[in-house]
């Protein structure tokens, strides 16, 4: 029995020291793969924070004022069949969220939705920005739904493509907060060695995998090897869930225009109706035939319906 439990401890101690050995190597690993500076792909300007945060983003047109704000693991790039039509008519802001495109990633875990309605807040402020019509896609849009709740008197109108308001909500709080982040690191970097860009999560995202485009995959990409994307995840997830939607959604009264693609697999179509029914002055429209990014599956009819109720007088 003596020998049976040293010849067991013996396996555990190997197994330990092969775990160890294998998450040293993708904490190395990773170090390599992100081989980015943040602002090397800016097509922008970027603005400071009052922390001395560095907040990329892209201003075009003349009128009224439109905010877009991407979607999580994205970047204002995913506006780019979107924003020059409606700088058409509007003075458009496209802005990369803290911690994703080309704004800075910080290790603190600070991102909340009210953290980040604050920083779109001195955001607003620095551009002299009165009252502005919202555009969120998917995380950026329960961005937009906090935004609007804290600072009613900026918002004219919301557009809310496929918002994450419930699954924001459902996410466990301070996920990872107990995992060293050593581990997470060289967890990261295991499945970027195994795995590297061949993967493309675009195909669960699009309602038909037949029109992702390789410029869509190359965004999304890039923004993987830049410097401290990864610690900057593991920050979310050690982020508490500071929010105020979904909710008190109902005090949202803003008019807002909810689109979503009929083939959405990531927030599924109940989402659309819950929202619907809780937002006091809302609409909803379809489309039928996309996905999660109906504004890059469908962007002539995304724009329509954008153009027509930024119009109106609603």
């Amino acid at each position: 029995m003596r020998w049976r439990n040293i010849g067991l401890g013996a396996v555990a101690l190997g197994a330990a020291a092969g775990i160890w050995a294998a998450l040293h190597y993708g904490n190395r690993f990773l170090d390599q793969f992100e081989d980015t500076p943040h602002d090397e792909n800016a097509s922008g300007k970027f603005f400071t924070t009052s922390a001395g945060w560095r907040i990329h983003y892209t201003v075009q047109g003349e009128g009224s004022p439109v905010v877009l704000i991407h979607g999580f693991m994205d970047s204002l790039q995913t506006w780019r069949r979107n924003a020059h039509v409606l700088a058409q008519t509007h003075r458009v802001y496209a802005i990369d969220v803290l911690g994703f495109g080309s704004s800075d990633r910080v290790r603190a875990p600070i991102y909340t939705l009210k953290q980040q309605a604050r920083l779109l807040h001195e955001f607003f402020t620095a551009q002299k920005i009165e009252h502005a019509a919202v555009i969120g896609h998917s995380m950026g849009g329960a961005l937009a739904l906090q935004f609007a709740y804290d600072f009613p008197e900026l918002v004219h109108k919301l557009v809310l493509i496929a918002p994450a308001t419930y699954l924001y909500a459902a996410f466990p709080r301070n996920g990872l907060r107990r995992i060293p982040r050593r581990v997470s690191r060289g967890v990261f970097g295991l499945y970027h060695k195994l795995y590297g860009d061949r993967t493309n999560p675009l195909r669960l995202a699009y309602g038909d995998a037949a029109r992702i485009t390789p410029d869509a995959v190359q965004i999304r990409n890039q923004m993987m090897h830049v410097r401290g994307t990864h610690d900057a995840l593991i920050s979310m997830s050690k982020s508490k869930r500071e929010s105020d939607v979904p909710h008190r959604l109902q005090q949202v009264n803003a008019p807002t225009l909810l689109v979503w693609g009929k083939r959405d697999r990531v927030v599924p179509g109940w989402h659309a109706e819950r929202h619907y029914h809780e937002l006091p002055n809302a609409r909803l429209a379809w489309i039928e035939t996309a996905g999660h990014l109906p504004h890059e599956e469908e962007p002539d009819s995304v724009n329509e319906l954008l153009k027509e109720f930024l119009d109106s007088d609603q």
